[in-house]
């Protein structure tokens, strides 16, 4: 990307031989992932999330709702198999801070399904979404990434899930305790991105990058405060050439 930045803005434009895909073409090819990137996270820089007081955001065109990526993933990871397989999770994310406290928002399920119906149950659920950005970003320079360090999401337990889909007494312990539910999420936007990455991108990003892996959850941060201000961590490892998450 730097190279790139630097032709356009130098004399070095004027000896740039063009693809045959053509200019705007391959700018197009080459953005178009980021693009899909950031309009599935809900890149603050595009537009200002909601934070409106109610729970639920109103779709507007001048903010955003929520992210897309927290709606389509995020609590359906979370809370895991469902006792019925005719039950289906679609989640309505909002964009709020989440150490707001008046009011508070919190996640919920709007209904609850039965897992011993020949019928098809939708569950509704609501999840709390806020991107956290890096100061450095601020300085747009170009070096630092401008993508959300992390996305602070309030979910329902997977415990409160299974209830809510019909399972009978699920164990907390098991249910949550037991297992990396955050990693699982974060394995899954890894795996996005490699099957949008173009081809080249991927081949530079497998032989000459920092390879992101997921290590085991931390905590548990059951209190507000604690989970609120206990910030995602990236650990570089120069020996394997990875960065742990």
């Amino acid at each position: 990307m730097t190279s790139f930045t630097e032709m356009i803005i130098s004399d070095k434009v004027d000896k740039f031989v063009e693809q045959k895909t053509g200019g705007v073409i391959s700018t197009a090819e080459l953005l178009d992932p980021m693009l899909q990137a950031m309009e599935m996270e809900g890149f603050y820089g595009m537009k200002d999330p909601c934070y409106e007081s109610l729970l639920v955001n109103p779709e507007h065109k001048n903010c955003l709702h929520g992210s897309p990526w927290s709606a389509a993933n995020s609590q359906r990871l979370m809370a895991g198999d469902l006792p019925s397989k005719k039950t289906k999770i679609v989640t309505n994310d909002n964009f709020h801070r989440v150490d707001t406290i008046n009011p508070v928002h919190l996640a919920q399920y709007n209904n609850t399904c039965d897992a011993t119906s020949k019928d098809a149950c939708t569950l509704d659920s609501i999840t709390v979404t806020e991107n956290i950005y890096g100061n450095l970003d601020k300085l747009d320079t170009g070096y630092y990434p401008i993508s959300a360090s992390e996305m602070k999401t309030k979910m329902m337990s997977r415990q409160a899930s299974q209830e809510a889909a019909g399972a009978e007494n699920p164990d907390f312990h098991e249910s949550d305790e037991v297992g990396n539910r955050c990693a699982d999420i974060n394995n899954k936007s890894i795996e996005w991105a490699k099957i949008k990455a173009s081809p080249s991108a991927l081949a530079r990003y497998n032989n000459l990058g920092d390879q992101m892996v997921t290590g085991d959850d931390m905590g548990p941060y059951n209190e507000g405060p604690l989970w609120i201000w206990t910030y995602m961590k990236y650990s570089k490892d120069k020996s394997t050439g990875t960065v742990t998450v």
